[in-house]
């Protein structure tokens, strides 16, 4: 089920209609539908993952833009920040250890 709602998942969409989509998509793969508290967990995991890693890339935007501007970024600073949001991100996986993200 988690790479069902990885993949239909879109966060403009309410947790309802991931949960319509999801079961739709399981029943075609044979599969029983989904309670709809099963899949809003594996919803609001996914988009919580989805946050830190777009976090992520932002700190990794901000070093580059730095560096086009013929400036260093603070290495340190920039994996620590990194670090802090991968950190974040197992917190956010280890509540719910039956998800892993593909």
């Amino acid at each position: 089920m988690a790479v069902l709602v990885v993949e239909l998942d879109d966060k403009d969409v309410p947790m309802a209609e991931t949960w319509r989509r999801v079961g739709r998509a399981a029943e075609r793969l044979g599969l029983s539908r989904p309670s709809y508290q099963h899949v809003r967990r594996l919803v609001r995991i996914e988009r919580r993952r989805r946050q830190l890693e777009a976090k992520g890339r932002a700190v990794l935007g901000r070093a580059a833009a730095t560096m086009a501007a013929g400036r260093v970024p603070s290495a340190v600073l920039v994996l620590e920040r990194l670090r802090e949001l991968r950190n974040a991100e197992e917190l956010v996986l280890q509540d719910h250890k039956a998800f892993r993200p593909p």
